[in-house]
């Protein structure tokens, strides 16, 4: 090639095909159609050694190898799974990595649409939101601690929250969460104060004006336990919780609880 050719940038159809011979093909990262839900699948240690993962797990190998490599590549916030928008030349293109980083053109990514949002749903800007870093670090936890619920697993699904909020501490869905789940737990005195957090960021007066019954809840239970723990005589008695974030009901104690924002893959 002469030295005109060799420095000249790559067109779009040669940056994905180099993606897919060098992620996907040679080195065999793949999505895990067989056990989906497989918590190993959204562990990226776990990942990088299985090559087998989620979505928005294989999509960060993806998009840490395309900056490594001066690559433009964007995590794509598409409903119900994570994609790559890769750019070159002035053109983009969709991938996917669960699909060993195959292109989707409009009509793919409607059908992909449909199947996630339902049939009358159709494409529109919001589809093709860039996530940030950050974004994308939410939605891999996201994946985790959805598992772990559906698997009974509060404990885990609680210290998943408790991480998620070390990268976004400003998050008011997640404190919700974290609420909600230590009341599961019966930790009253920590769902007391995540349940605070969510309080001060929450904009909506609605949302927060329930959560504050919770919390004169929570301190009244609390309250009355001190005041039995004071009194030898009294006989401790945990009144049955109530709200929209704590009820408990007849159902298994590991029931899933409303959460929120769920997004899975």
């Amino acid at each position: 090639m002469s030295v005109d050719d060799k420095e000249a940038e790559p067109t779009i159809e040669q940056v994905v095909k180099g993606l897919q011979t060098v992620i996907a093909e040679r080195n065999g990262f793949q999505g895990d159609m067989e056990n989906y839900d497989d918590m190993a699948n959204a562990d990226l240690l776990q990942v990088i050694e299985r090559k087998r993962g989620l979505p928005v797990a294989l999509g960060l190998l993806y998009i840490h190898a395309a900056q490594r490599c001066g690559i433009a590549m964007t995590g794509i916030d598409f409903p119900g799974h994570f994609l790559l928008r890769v750019q070159a030349n002035g053109k983009r293109r969709m991938i996917d990595p669960f699909h060993g980083c195959i292109t989707l053109g409009p009509a793919e990514l409607r059908e992909l649409l449909k199947s996630f949002s339902g049939l009358d749903a159709e494409l529109e800007p919001k589809h093709y939101r860039p996530s940030s870093d950050v974004d994308i670090l939410l939605r891999l936890q996201n994946n985790i601690k959805v598992r772990a619920l559906r698997a009974g697993e509060l404990a885990l699904a609680t210290r998943v929250i408790e991480h998620s909020l070390l990268i976004a501490p400003e998050h008011e869905g997640l404190w919700h969460q974290l609420g909600a789940l230590y009341a599961r737990q019966d930790q009253d005195h920590k769902a007391l104060g995540a349940f605070e957090q969510f309080v001060t960021r929450c904009e909506d007066p609605l949302h927060r004006t329930r959560i504050q019954a919770v919390i004169e809840e929570l301190r009244e239970r609390l309250d009355q336990e001190t005041a039995n723990q004071d009194d030898p005589k009294a006989i401790p008695a945990r009144p049955e919780k109530s709200g929209p974030a704590t009820a408990k009901s007849d159902q298994k104690s590991n029931a899933p609880i409303p959460l929120f924002p769920d997004r899975d893959a």
